[in-house]
């Protein structure tokens, strides 16, 4: 796929006999502000920045229209590209005022389907912006994984550190701020600061195995921390289970291994 042909007539018009149920089917999505509908013009496999594939895709770019009324859109077709030129207002309460404001979205085209969504700063550098590379060639052997981290949300960093310390955590914050680190017997945990963070609603949780859960829950019990504190009990699938819930709502299961089933 390259840039857009050098004659915008006959670039048009061979884009609009091939894409022309596109861009109808764009220019009432738009128009609607329900991007779902575009779904039937888009590859599976399509792109756009950091999101690949159909589902996610559409999601995201519906979550990032609904903050917007589209008042105009003119959709233009050419061989190898879509190109949608917006007139944008703020949703109210959902941004700041503002005037209008233009967008301009690419979706770059193949056998049919949109392959690839990208912003353009206007209507010229849509006609010659470029296709994102392919992703890179799988290798020839999995690679190993050699570590895992869970990352937990917490409202202040400071006071997540503390908590973890006195858990028996060895913790350090990051120097750049807003992030933090807690390690011990070769298990790491790291930490978000989100200001806003709901801890009544958070859904992060991780599970330790252990070797003593009763021991665990005595040592973080007198640890002198506040949250949520579970006595370990036994299960039926041969684990015996406590569990606390931190500060800012993240759930820390643990278990150790009953010694029969």
């Amino acid at each position: 796929m390259g840039a857009a042909a050098s004659s915008p007539a006959t670039s048009a018009a061979l884009g609009m006999e091939l894409y022309g149920d596109i861009v109808k089917r764009w220019r009432r999505a738009l128009l609607s502000g329900d991007f779902r509908q575009v779904e039937p013009t888009l590859a599976n496999d399509v792109r756009f920045g950091s999101c690949v594939g159909l589902p996610q895709v559409v999601d995201y770019v519906g979550r990032e229209f609904r903050r917007f009324v589209i008042e105009t859109a003119d959709v233009e077709a050419y061989p190898d590209r879509v190109i949608a030129i917006l007139e944008l207002r703020a949703v109210e309460g959902k941004e700041p005022p503002a005037h209008r404001q233009s967008q301009v979205v690419v979706g770059f085209a193949r056998d049919g389907r949109i392959v690839e969504l990208q912003m353009a700063a206007d209507r010229d550098e849509g006609l010659t912006a470029a296709p994102s590379p392919p992703p890179p060639a799988s290798p020839d052997s999995p690679t190993r994984l050699t570590g895992l981290a869970a990352v937990l949300p917490v409202r202040d960093l400071a006071a997540a550190l503390q908590h973890y310390d006195l858990l028996g955590f060895t913790v350090s914050a990051y120097r750049g701020g807003g992030y933090g680190y807690a390690e011990r017997d070769g298990l790491n945990l790291h930490f978000c600061a989100v200001p806003n963070l709901d801890p009544a609603t958070t859904t992060s949780a991780i599970y330790l195995y252990v070797d003593d859960a009763d021991s665990l829950f005595a040592e973080w019990r007198s640890a002198g921390v506040s949250g949520q504190f579970f006595e370990p009990r036994d299960t039926d699938y041969g684990l015996r289970e406590g569990a606390h819930v931190d500060r800012d709502g993240n759930l820390i299961r643990f278990g150790s291994r009953l010694d029969s089933p």
